[in-house]
């Protein structure tokens, strides 16, 4: 699976020294994809090369930050489990980390690192006995030392350390704080760095081992407000197919991951899986996947207690959800203009920012559109007030005002633009 992500050779056939310079290098590892991540990490042999500088914690940094790229979840997690050497890069710089200096972006490498240990890609490598949680647990002392823990309270400055000190503080503990080996259903909501643009996951563990990357490994698990907020994991009396995840490139293209949930009885049964034929980077058919049954009483409150949790979230992500529970609640809002809702979220660009997106058509509001909807996106900057105020000044707005008088058109094409009246934007 290829998904748009580059190939390229990345030095597999350079000498030491310029592997060696890219310790040094201004680019950083987020910039890359998984397998040139990997293919750096392989050409450089980077547990010799550590070995070889073991006071070099620069080297160190930067080896931590391909590692965790490495692993990467929206990208292509197999190339973690490919790397041959990854249970020994994880070793060497989990015990190597307190050599490293206390800072922002050293304690966003190990916190990234410690949450695919904990719930990501890391834990279906070959673990020794014992040894991933001796490391998390590692980990988690060092993070929980006053140098460490006070970071993210210090005056973050630029926006990219501003953010990633915010995620620290909501993310920081969540890794050490549950067993690293629970039998049964486990959900974590896992946000990643928000400096790298990594996803929120539902990230969904049974008997231990995530079910995203070891049953399909071609995207990320989808977000918490699909498989959660919309009850999409509730076993209701007749069965449901949910889609667990997507692959990067969209599912007509690579595929997705679903199963069935349905409640027998004192039991809740997840089965009949589907998936895409063949797993990535194999020709071979992938195997038919078990039926899993859980006790009932143990589900429900595995999944109330994640649908309640909101620890992982962040005022411009609350006030989306807020603002798209409302639109459900009261679909006249956007209806009423001949509008219907879209894709509601945190910016991606700037997290900072909810992003309300809704479709346009003459008639749409009466489910009679005359042709295809335009898109617009409507960008609501954090103030500083509660979500829950923001949420509501944001509603009131819609019900007052004309939507696609302050949304920007985000889709469609020129042609349609123009024939409703609206300016196609440059950079579309």
């Amino acid at each position: 699976m290829s998904c748009g992500h580059s190939s390229a050779s990345c030095g597999r056939g350079t000498g030491r020294p310029s592997v060696r310079s890219w310790s040094r290098s201004p680019a950083e590892p987020r910039f890359l994809s998984t397998t040139i991540a990997r293919r750096i990490a392989e050409a450089a042999r980077l547990p010799d090369l550590l070995d070889q500088h073991p006071s070099d914690t620069a080297l160190l940094a930067r080896a931590g930050r391909l590692l965790a790229r490495t692993g990467c979840s929206h990208d292509d997690p197999t190339d973690l489990l490919a790397y041959r050497d990854a249970l020994i890069l994880y070793e060497r710089v989990a015990t190597r980390a307190g050599l490293l200096p206390p800072a922002l972006d050293n304690h966003a490498t190990l916190l990234s690192l410690a949450l695919d240990m904990s719930s990501g890609p890391g834990v279906l490598l070959d673990w020794p006995p014992g040894r991933r949680v001796t490391l998390l647990e590692s980990l988690g002392r060092l993070l929980a030392e006053p140098q460490w823990a006070s970071l993210p309270d210090t005056d973050a400055g630029e926006t990219d350390q501003r953010l990633r000190a915010g995620w620290i503080r909501r993310t920081g503990r969540q890794p050490f704080g549950r067993p690293a080996t629970p039998g049964g259903l486990r959900v974590e909501v896992v946000a990643g760095d928000p400096v790298d643009r990594e996803p929120v996951e539902t990230r969904i563990l049974l008997d231990g081992r995530p079910v995203v990357p070891a049953f399909f490994a071609r995207g990320p698990a989808n977000s918490p407000e699909f498989l959660l907020d919309d009850g999409q994991l509730r076993a209701g009396s007749e069965p449901s197919e949910v889609q667990l995840a997507e692959a990067c490139c969209t599912e007509g293209c690579c595929g997705a991951l679903y199963v069935t949930i349905r409640r027998d009885g004192e039991q809740v049964v997840w089965e009949n899986w589907r998936r895409p034929s063949t797993m990535p980077g194999s020709r071979e058919p992938a195997s038919e996947l078990a039926a899993y049954r859980f006790d009932a009483v143990a589900y429900d409150t595995e999944i109330a207690r994640a649908e309640t949790d909101r620890s992982w979230s962040w005022p411009a992500r609350t006030t989306a959800r807020l603002i798209k529970a409302g639109l459900v609640e009261r679909p006249d809002l956007l209806s009423q203009w001949d509008a219907r809702r879209g894709w509601i979220s945190s910016g991606f660009d700037d997290p900072d920012t909810t992003v309300v997106t809704f479709g346009y058509a003459p008639g749409l509001g009466s489910g009679k559109p005359d042709g295809i909807p335009l898109q617009f996106r409507w960008v609501v900057p954090d103030d500083g007030t509660p979500p829950e105020t923001q949420a509501a000044a944001a509603l009131h707005r819609l019900a007052k005002e004309d939507p696609k008088t302050y949304g920007q058109v985000c889709g469609g094409n020129r042609e349609r633009a123009e024939e409703l009246g609206f300016s196609w934007p440059d950079s579309a």
